[in-house]
């Protein structure tokens, strides 16, 4: 007699195939007599067991959740790596995708340690190892189901996050207001800074995007054009709370009217620049509106000591990499807006609900924009006033040390083939 656990995944099994039939499919004429049906696809998807058990379905945008009778019951946050019910609570986190049991198009279950099991429940391979029923029992929990490899799927869960400099509310999209209890992003396919030697080698992308441009500055705390997974290409950079905890892609953006700083998502710390060594940083930047399928995309910026009004400010020969996190759309082709906390909030401003202060300086330009370009000491006075937030007064002083305290600096660009690890890491 099968288990009831296993009849109910002969259903699950059917409605995955239903998750995945179009509505094309749905109506078209019936088969005639003597003619096949044609199979409906099926895609392959993860089984999450434990006290309750679940089903995760890769969709084109968004990963659904069903119990084991197949009724949705939430969405799959695969940043925070936690199962989010339909009402925003967290029902399952610590959900690694690779370590869980796979079910294949075969109708099959396909578990870490190499034993295959059909919808049924009857064994078809036994496990690689021998193994009993007592050294194999069943997680306590969902949370907890951490076999040893199953990597028949991978996650597509990635990494790093950022923020807007002139990002557009109306065209950064949300499909529902979630809140996840972890409060750390993971980075588990990237070693941490402490391990791993700085890049300092960059290769240049053949035919890619280069020229002459200039830095404008910004940090407005909304949530960036770069944080939804449908500008994205499904690898949305990170959220980050009032708290500076990492959220998950499915949050509103603090800035839109309505979202109060205990719901909204806005830009993370981590977005803040930092320096490498004397000639070389690492930052986020937006870039003009119509690049906005620039996700992600990396480029080599390379001071000639210029400015965009003329004049001069020692950055010659420094370099810094920025990856693209938002775009805005009073950004001019060749204008690299940079993320730099204090730079200025332009046309939105969230650092009011997000960081519960008041004043960021000028609209446009920030605290160097009161004090003048090249004034250092008054510069780096005004970054006291982010000192409840470390990473981003460090960020503020970044401008007024390493860039000079310089008012738009001028570069040449440079697209590059790849994104090194520093902001991969801090996506």
């Amino acid at each position: 007699m099968k288990s009831p656990f296993f009849k109910c995944l002969a259903l699950a099994g059917a409605l995955v195939f239903a998750w995945n039939c179009s509505e094309e499919a749905s109506s078209e004429a019936p088969a005639q007599e003597g003619q096949q049906a044609e199979e409906p696809v099926f895609v392959q998807s993860w089984l999450i067991e434990g006290d309750v058990s679940y089903v995760i379905i890769p969709q084109a945008d968004a990963y659904i959740v069903t119990d084991i009778a197949g009724t949705q019951i939430g969405l799959f946050d695969t940043a925070n790596k936690t199962i989010i019910g339909m009402s925003g609570e967290v029902i399952a986190a610590n959900i690694n995708l690779d370590e869980q049991p796979v079910m294949t198009p075969e109708r099959t279950i396909v578990y870490p340690n190499g034993m295959i099991k059909d919808f049924n429940g009857n064994i078809i391979a036994e496990p690689n190892v021998p193994a009993s029923s007592e050294t194999l029992p069943p997680p306590a929990s969902s949370a907890e189901a951490v076999p040893q490899s199953s990597a028949a799927i991978q996650s597509s869960a990635a990494a790093p996050a950022s923020s807007s400099s002139v990002k557009s509310s109306s065209s950064a999209k949300s499909s529902s207001s979630v809140k996840s209890s972890s409060s750390e992003k993971s980075s588990s396919s990237v070693k941490s800074s402490s391990s791993r030697a700085t890049t300092t080698e960059f290769k240049v992308k053949s035919g890619g995007h280069q020229g002459h441009g200039w830095g404008t500055r910004y940090w407005d705390c909304c949530k960036p054009h770069c944080a939804w997974p449908d500008n994205a290409g499904d690898n949305p950079s990170s959220t980050c709370d009032n708290k500076m905890n990492a959220l998950g892609p499915f949050f509103k953006n603090i800035c839109e009217n309505g979202v109060s700083e205990s719901d909204g998502a806005g830009v993370c710390d981590t977005q803040a620049p930092w320096a490498a060594n004397d000639q070389l940083a690492f930052g986020f930047a937006a870039v003009p509106a119509q690049d906005g399928g620039k996700c992600g995309v990396c480029f080599l910026l390379t001071f000639d000591g210029g400015d965009h009004q003329g004049g001069g400010n020692g950055l010659n020969g420094k370099k810094m990499v920025i990856m693209v996190s938002n775009i805005g759309g009073d950004v001019q082709q060749g204008q690299f807006d940079l993320m730099i906390p204090g730079g200025g909030v332009g046309m939105f401003n969230g650092c009011g609900k997000q960081l519960g202060i008041g004043s960021m300086g000028a609209q446009y330009g920030g605290y160097l924009s009161e004090c003048g370009g090249g004034n250092k000491g008054c510069l780096l006075d005004k970054c006291k006033q982010l000192s409840k937030f470390p990473k981003l007064q460090a960020g503020c002083e970044f401008l007024a040390n390493w860039m000079n305290a310089a008012d738009n600096p001028t570069f040449k660009f440079e697209e590059l083939e790849s994104c090194p690890w520093e902001l991969k890491e801090k996506w």
